[in-house]
């Protein structure tokens, strides 16, 4: 089927993020002209927020040829919104200035928030130049260059398009001096705006961190932040619906290949059962809390099309674009790394609603999981509470593997945890059930842990770590899993084996053999009495494990694992 892949991987929209380029090449493009229209119809200043590799800059792209062209024809060829939804509904004839600026890309380069002010300068004298506008010689700043260009354009006739906008702060969040003199010019940007708001068609920026809290003052208090709005929920990514309308036959070829079958043979439940291992992998991203607008991570979705071996494997956290893992790293700090580990053994992340809408990714005070969910690590769980609480949760196995990636750079001594090579040898370690093998594994983790920072005190702590180690190997272990009879500690299911594992903990202070072996079969009576993975939601076969770990200063290892049985069922 190699031929089959080159056609197919030649129609995505991988290499070139424009809109027009997409189109002129043929490559597919979701349609999310109704998301523009809503956008382009209103003339009040608007930012979206997004994590990277999500598609802001193809939306931005999407803005600027409508209002360069409209919907009809031009220039000898077809428009580009031709068979989209907007090219029926949009009644705007008027052609406009679009001024369409990258500050990622300006940035790049760039070393102080000086340097990127003189770039962005020059950026907009050759606009002017484009257009035959009049050039300030020698302005004070940034804007004073802008008032006068605003000032020789009719009202109503500038589309400012900003992607990135917070690149320079995220670039200089930790040098206190360059970040202020950043400040400044965003404060700037944002007051031209205001004061000249009836230049303006249409004003829509678009990044990473939220403007509330940039010390903006009065500035910005004419935008209007739609990253929360549901109507907007989904501008970005892909829904389960667009992936099969748009990437049907990249999803029948994917579905072969893993299969090992011909693409002929492909039936739509196999389809749908590809659809379902990709959702738990890329899907799950919320911007409102609503079960019905969640999407997949564009990114990710693309790359895994653009794997000719179809492997579900983590794509988005390769790409650490703006150094953001540094900046959380530094955020993560100041966390309690011991609740944060029962937090994400329980699955959810609580904050009070007022930091969560506050935090940003340049506030030195921002709250680290308000600024987790910015970047991408974590989703929103459900609308926000009368409570005034805000539920946080990892979307997906591919950002969950990141999430632990990134807070075991906190954790661990080690950093060669969560490669590759390490996931294979998880499973292995796993699939063998070797109680020694495995013994010798968790070992490995609890030796990577400074224990003068994150002690292990109890059996909660051994747990979560565990836990937090196998969801960083791609895994899904389910913590304190309830049946009629007692909680298991840990159950994790390898589905490609058919196969359950139980795992039961056990706390010893001391080194004593005989009470770790005391403690050994307490942990393996409640296994047995209690009947853990004896359900129906367990795989055929059902592997049983007690363990106990020595808490004692000269120890602090787990000092027993023992296999119990493997059940048929």
């Amino acid at each position: 089927m190699p031929n089959l892949f080159n056609e197919l991987q030649n129609r995505l929209p991988i290499s070139n993020q424009s809109f027009t380029k997409i189109r002129q090449l043929g490559r597919i493009y979701v349609d999310k002209t109704s998301f523009v229209q809503a956008l382009a119809e209103n003339d009040q200043p608007r930012i979206l927020t997004r994590p990277r590799r999500f598609g802001k800059s193809t939306l931005l792209s999407t803005i600027e040829e409508l209002f360069l062209h409209g919907v009809e024809p031009y220039d000898g060829h077809d428009s580009y919104f031709k068979g989209l939804s907007i090219g029926k509904t949009w009644k705007d004839l008027g052609h406009y200035h679009v001024l369409h600026l990258d500050f990622h890309n300006l940035n790049s380069t760039c070393a102080t928030a000086e340097q990127f002010q003189r770039k962005l300068m020059r950026r907009i004298a050759d606009f002017c130049g484009e257009h035959q506008l009049r050039v300030r010689k020698d302005p004070i700043d940034l804007e004073e260059q802008l008032d006068s260009v605003l000032a020789q354009l009719p009202d109503n006739s500038l589309v400012l398009l900003i992607d990135e906008y917070d690149s320079p702060l995220l670039y200089h969040a930790q040098d206190e001096r360059e970040l202020k003199a950043c400040t400044l010019l965003m404060r700037g940007l944002f007051s031209t705006v205001k004061s000249n708001s009836g230049k303006f068609r249409c004003v829509f920026f678009t990044g990473i961190t939220r403007f509330q809290d940039l010390d903006l003052g009065t500035a910005g208090n004419n935008f209007t932040d739609i990253s929360m709005a549901p109507s907007f929920a989904a501008c970005c990514g892909y829904t389960r619906e667009e992936l099969k309308v748009c990437f049907y036959d990249h999803l029948r070829y994917s579905a072969a290949v893993r299969l090992g079958i011909k693409d002929e043979e492909v039936t739509e439940e196999d389809i749908e059962s590809l659809l379902d291992e990709m959702s738990s992998w890329y899907d799950g991203y919320s911007f409102d809390g609503k079960p019905g607008s969640h999407v997949f991570s564009t990114w990710s979705v693309l790359r895994f099309f653009a794997d000719e071996e179809a492997r579900l494997t983590p794509y988005w956290s390769r790409e650490e674009g703006l150094g953001l893992p540094r900046l959380l790293k530094l955020y993560l700090d100041r966390i309690d790394l011991q609740k944060l580990l029962m937090e994400t053994a329980a699955g959810a992340f609580r904050i009070n609603e007022e930091q969560f809408l506050e935090s940003s990714l340049v506030n030195p005070e921002a709250n680290p999981y308000s600024l987790l969910f910015q970047t991408g690590y974590l989703t929103l769980k459900e609308p926000y509470s009368s409570s005034g609480s805000v539920f946080l949760v990892c979307p997906n196995t591919e950002i969950s593997m990141a999430f632990a990636n990134l807070v075991g750079r906190r954790l661990f001594i080690k950093e060669h945890r969560y490669s590759e090579e390490y996931i294979h040898r998880t499973v292995a370690v796993l699939k063998s059930l070797d109680p020694e093998k495995l013994r010798a594994y968790f070992n490995d983790l609890f030796a990577a842990i400074p224990y003068e920072h994150y002690p292990v005190t109890d059996e909660a702590t051994v747990a979560a770590l565990i836990d937090f180690n196998l969801r960083g190997a791609g895994l899904k272990p389910r913590p304190q899993v309830l049946s009629s009879t007692g909680r298991a500690d840990t159950v994790l299911d390898l589905p490609q084996d058919n196969l359950t594992l139980v795992f039961e903990y056990k706390y010893e202070e001391s080194a004593d053999e005989k009470k770790l072996d005391a403690r050994l079969e307490e942990a393996a009576e409640q296994i047995r009495s209690r009947r853990y993975g004896l359900n129906n939601n367990s795989k055929s076969r059902v592997a049983r494990f007690a363990m106990v770990f020595c808490g004692d200063a000269h120890e602090r290892c787990l000092a027993r694992c023992a296999l119990l049985d493997v059940l048929q069922r």
